[in-house]
């Protein structure tokens, strides 16, 4: 799958997001058009400043909960890649209120499942017709476009043993059928589409407890993600590469 020419990243202004950019930045074929997606542009100073000294950065606002966000972010994709179309969406953006049972409220739910799950579907359903253009000059055993969900353990219904999390872990399970739902439809059209987990990470949502930093996570989803084929690209997957349950 990798290198892409143009890849486009939701979530991007911190954490794994902004760590994506850098490192695409950094493989020996960077893309030539990385689009680094965020609700707030203005205030993420850090990926500004990546984007300065990088040319190829394009930083846009997207707020995977409002559609008329991802329709004026499709408008400046469109506008650069052209008929060449978008290698890789890369759906990142997410949240986890940690909610227990005592906790969890309705609105607590329907906030969690309209980021996690509905943002990744239309925000996928925007950029499709991009996609499908990359992969007109791709075999479906060699794919030139991919989207790759950002998934997690916390998904897994044969894995879970905890008493936690009842807004995440739902919403994390319904991205993993959302991606096999996306796989079975893309699957002969020379889309791929993965879920990774990117293990337990030193984030703002993993906090300073996790074993992992954010750098050594996002080298390994890159190297997963570079080995990309067809026969393991709907799988949960962790950042080396390691098949789980669903």
């Amino acid at each position: 799958m990798l290198p892409p020419r143009s890849v486009l990243i939701t979530g991007a202004s911190r954490g794994l997001g902004l760590e994506f950019v850098k490192q695409f930045l950094q493989v020996p074929s960077p893309p030539e058009f990385l689009f680094a997606t965020c609700r707030n542009p203005d205030s993420a100073k850090e990926l500004q400043e990546v984007a300065k000294s990088n040319p190829s950065v394009t930083v846009l606002k997207l707020d995977v909960n409002e559609i008329n966000t991802i329709e004026e972010a499709k408008k400046a994709v469109e506008s650069k890649v052209g008929d060449k179309g978008l290698n890789l969406l890369l759906n990142n953006a997410g949240v986890n209120k940690k909610a227990s049972l005592e906790e969890v409220t309705p609105a607590m739910m329907l906030d969690t499942y309209n980021t996690n799950v509905n943002g990744p579907l239309f925000t996928t359903k925007a950029f499709l017709p991009f996609l499908l253009r990359a992969a007109e000059s791709s075999s479906p055993s060699e794919p030139s476009s991919a989207v790759v969900n950002i998934s997690s353990i916390m998904s897994s219904i044969e894995l879970n043993e905890k008493t936690d999390a009842y807004d995440y872990r739902p919403s994390k399970t319904a991205l993993n059928m959302l991606c096999k739902l996306l796989h079975n439809e893309l699957k002969d059209k020379g889309v791929h589409v993965g879920c990774l987990h990117p293990g337990w990470v030193q984030t703002d949502m993993g906090t300073t407890k996790a074993p992992l930093t954010i750098s050594q996570s996002v080298c390994g989803c890159l190297q997963v993600m570079s080995k990309m084929k067809a026969e393991n690209a709907c799988v949960l997957t962790d950042y080396t590469g390691k098949p789980l349950p669903w």
